[in-house]
């Protein structure tokens, strides 16, 4: 289930990528089916799927059969997936699936690789 802050969080980016001229769709729920992204970013130009975190320390992880469904997705709709972590006083920072570490029982980003992530700029702009 999502909390309140994290739905809150969401919905910041969701409007952040709409000022971009983005058509997004935010799946209520998406981390209880585990099946899809909380937010799909649309436009004429670019697409993209995203998974948001906000924790303000220490580190993001993805259970190993959530990163399954993510690669799977991405997979078959050629559509690249992000990790979008938000920390306190931040900016929005993003991680292709790729940039996450394994370990044996999920996938993390480490906070001392907060600031390796894309901005939004630089996301848009790949």
């Amino acid at each position: 289930m999502v909390s309140s802050k994290g739905a809150a969080y969401e919905r910041q980016l969701k409007k952040m990528l709409e000022g971009k001229g983005f058509f997004v769709i935010r799946s209520a729920g998406s981390g209880v089916d585990s099946t899809s992204p909380d937010l799909l970013a649309l436009s004429s130009a670019k697409r993209m799927a995203i998974e948001c975190k906000a924790r303000n320390s220490g580190y993001v992880w993805i259970e190993a059969t959530r990163m399954r469904r993510m690669n799977a997705f991405e997979e078959k709709t050629a559509i690249p997936y992000y990790v979008a972590w938000k920390v306190a006083r931040e900016e929005w920072r993003f991680f292709p699936l790729i940039a996450l570490r394994e370990t044996a029982k999920a996938f993390v980003i480490e906070e001392k690789d907060l600031h390796s992530g894309l901005s939004l700029e630089q996301l848009l702009n790949r």
